[in-house]
C-alpha cells in the first residue's frame, strides 16, 4: 500500500489521531504530542488508558493487544482496525475520511451571533416552599438526602423586548459566589462557575465530582473530619489537583463510569501518588 498524503496541495496529511476522531473516538487525556485512549482496538478496560498515539510522529502503540502490546504507522493501525478489509478497500476508507475532514474544515459563512441568556438570581431560601422543586427533589431521591447547603433557588432571565420568564431549582453555591442548579430540565450554573468547598481539617480532604455524590456519601467514616471539595464542573480537575497537593491524606471519590469525569482515578493516581481511591458505587 502506498503511503498515505492528500491528493491536493491543500489537503493536509491524515494522522492517527484525526481518523480516531472521525471514527468516533476521543481521547481521554492529552499531554504534549501525545493522546491516549482507552479500548479502541482490544476489549473494554474501563476507561483504561491503553492506546497512545504521538501526533508528530504518527504513530500508536496499544498495550492490550498481544502480550508485548501492538503499534507502528497508520497504515498498520488502519489494518489492525479493519482486518477484514483488502489493501485497496482500507486506502480508499482512508481517503474518504480524509476528504470528509477537509470538507468539515472548510471556513464557515459568518452567521450572526447567538445571544446567550443571562440568567439572574432573584432569590434562594430553604427547600421545602415550592412544590415543583421539592417533586423533583422526591423524585430523583435527593429530598431525604439533602443538607442545608442545598437550597430553592429562584432566578429569571429578561429577553431582547423586555419579557421576563422565571425558573425555579434546587441549588448550592460555590467559592466564587455562583449558583450550581439543578431542576428536571436544566443542569447549569448561575453566576461564575466554581467549586464548592466545606471546610473541616487542615490535613485531609475528600473530593467529589458532584455534589449529589457527596450526600450519598456524607455518613462515610473516612468524612467525619475532612474538608470537602466538590469540582461541579469537569474542567476544575487541575485546579483540584493543586489544591490536593496541601493536604497530607486525598481521598477521592468516583465511580469511573465515563462522561466528563472519565479516567479521573487515572488522573489523581498519576499526579497525587498519596491520594486513596474510593469507588463511589
Amino acid at each position: 500500500m502506498t503511503s498515505y498524503i492528500g491528493k491536493t496541495p491543500h489537503d493536509e496529511p491524515l494522522t492517527i489521531a484525526a481518523l480516531l476522531k472521525a471514527l468516533g473516538h476521543e481521547p481521554v487525556s492529552i499531554g504534549g504530542d501525545e493522546f491516549q485512549y482507552a479500548s479502541v482496538l482490544g476489549n473494554q478496560t474501563n476507561n483504561k488508558i491503553v492506546l497512545t498515539v504521538n501526533n508528530r510522529l504518527n504513530t500508536w502503540f496499544d498495550s492490550s493487544l498481544g502480550p508485548i502490546g501492538k503499534g507502528g504507522n497508520l497504515i498498520e493501525f488502519a489494518r489492525t482496525y479493519w482486518p477484514d478489509l483488502s489493501a485497496k478497500q482500507i486506502e480508499e476508507k482512508l481517503r474518504t475520511i480524509q476528504r470528509q475532514i477537509a470538507k468539515d474544515e472548510r471556513p464557515l459563512r459568518k452567521r450572526k451571533a447567538t445571544k446567550i441568556p443571562h440568567y439572574q438570581i432573584e432569590r434562594t431560601g430553604s427547600l421545602g416552599y415550592n412544590k415543583e422543586i421539592t417533586d423533583f427533589l422526591m423524585s430523583s431521591g435527593l429530598w431525604e438526602l439533602a443538607d442545608l447547603n442545598i437550597q430553592e433557588i429562584h432566578y429569571y432571565v429578561t429577553d431582547q423586548k423586555g419579557n421576563r420568564k422565571d425558573f425555579c431549582a434546587a441549588g448550592w453555591q460555590n467559592e466564587n459566589g455562583g449558583w450550581e442548579v439543578r431542576a428536571q430540565n436544566y443542569s447549569g450554573c448561575i453566576g461564575p462557575r466554581g467549586m464548592t468547598f466545606i471546610a473541616a481539617s487542615e490535613t485531609a480532604l475528600a473530593i467529589f465530582p458532584e455534589y449529589v455524590d457527596y450526600l450519598k456519601k456524607r455518613s462515610d467514616k473516612y468524612l467525619h473530619y475532612a474538608s470537602i471539595l466538590i469540582l461541579n464542573h469537569s474542567n476544575f480537575i487541575s485546579t483540584s489537583l493543586k489544591r490536593a497537593y496541601h493536604f497530607q491524606r486525598v481521598l477521592m471519590y468516583t465511580d469511573e463510569t465515563g462522561g466528563d469525569y472519565q479516567s479521573l482515578a487515572e488522573i489523581f493516581k498519576d499526579k497525587v501518588p498519596h491520594a486513596e481511591i474510593i469507588p463511589l458505587c
